[in-house]
Order: C-alpha cells, then structure tokens, then sequence
C-alpha cells in the first residue's frame, strides 16, 4: 500500500483533486488485492488523448457456483471524483466480450451508477461492488471457444506413419496417403464447421 500511495502521489500531480482522487482509490485497494495503478494515454471518441491513472486488474465474479476473475481497466478522469470514472473490460486472449446492456463490443460499461454519478454519494467502492452484483447474473465476458483439430491417428510405436495402415493399400514401391489428397482438407473444413 505503501508503494501505491507514493505511486498515485506522483499519478495524480496534475489532478485537479488528487487528495480526495487518492483517497477514493486507497480506499479501493484495501477492499480489492487485485487492482493495482498505471498511468496511460487514454484516447476519447473525438481522438483527443490524454494521460490518465488506469486502475488494472480483475473483478471477483461469482455466476453459477463458480468464481471467475474479470479483467477490467478503470480510467480515472482528472476532475475525479466530481465526475465519473470509465470502466472497460479488457479480455484476454481466451476471453471475449459479450455486448449486452451493459458493455458494448469495444469493453465499455454502461450503468446507472456511472451515469447517475454523484461525488457526495458514489465511490470506487461502491462501483465496483455493483459491477461484481450486476455481473454475477451477466458476466461481461466469455471464453472463446478453441478451434477443433482433428485427432491424429496412433499406429503406435515402431510404425512408419508414412505408411497407411490398411492392409493392401501400401505398395513397396509407391507410397500411398490414407486418403486422397485434396479429400483431408475439405474433411478438415468440414469438421471445423
């Protein structure tokens, strides 16, 4: 904790708030281990960019009995807490976005407590405490479905694969494949549908 509050001291130097900013994101940390402070370019709908402080880390989710961490980015505006943070959710590779109602294809979430946000009344806390309850029942994200590979045949061990296993097909003098080329390839595509 030590380490962040010297880190956000420095973060937050051109924040028009930063005591209350720190405050607000210390408090944070205390309740959420997984979160940790960056500072990046932040780029705005209209291509204006911008340094901000990013909270990255994940979420604890539970949905169905399960616990899943959900990765998220919470870029803090310069008038923080007089105005709302911008939360995305940032997938891993495995991972993609479901757009729902509250998140749209580029991770961006959308909620009443970001847009009915009131400095007096709403924090850190109290935002990603709704996050985790809203996505309990609708995750933002989910696991991308693996590509399907075609099992290899095993003809065990001391067998020349170049060989077909079909007794008949080999001939000493002409190898043949186990399927006509050009068939593996549609085989292929077809499983894959």
């Amino acid at each position: 904790m030590a380490n962040h509050e010297q880190y956000l001291k420095e973060a937050l130097s051109k924040y028009k708030h930063p005591d209350i900013c720190k405050r607000d994101i210390l408090q944070a940390f205390q309740n959420y281990k997984d979160l940790s402070p960056t500072v990046d370019t932040f780029v705005f709908n209209d291509g204006n960019r911008k340094e901000l402080l990013c909270l990255v880390g994940t979420i604890l989710v539970n949905y169905k009995g399960g616990s899943y961490n959900i990765p998220v980015c919470i870029w803090m505006t310069d008038t923080h807490p007089y105005n709302p943070p911008m939360v995305y959710v940032k997938p891993t590779p495995d991972m993609q976005i479901k757009i729902g109602p509250n998140t749209d294809d580029s991770g961006k979430v959308y909620l009443p407590y970001l847009h009915e946000w009131n400095h007096a009344k709403c924090n850190l806390v109290g935002l990603i405490q709704v996050l985790s309850i809203i996505w309990s029942d609708n995750p933002p994200v989910f696991s991308r479905a693996k590509a399907a590979v075609p099992p290899r045949p095993s003809y065990g061990p001391g067998h020349n694969p170049a060989t077909p296993p079909y007794p008949g097909t080999a001939s000493p003098h002409k190898q043949q494949a186990p399927y006509p080329s050009g068939m593996v390839t549609i085989i292929v595509l077809e499983r894959l549908r």
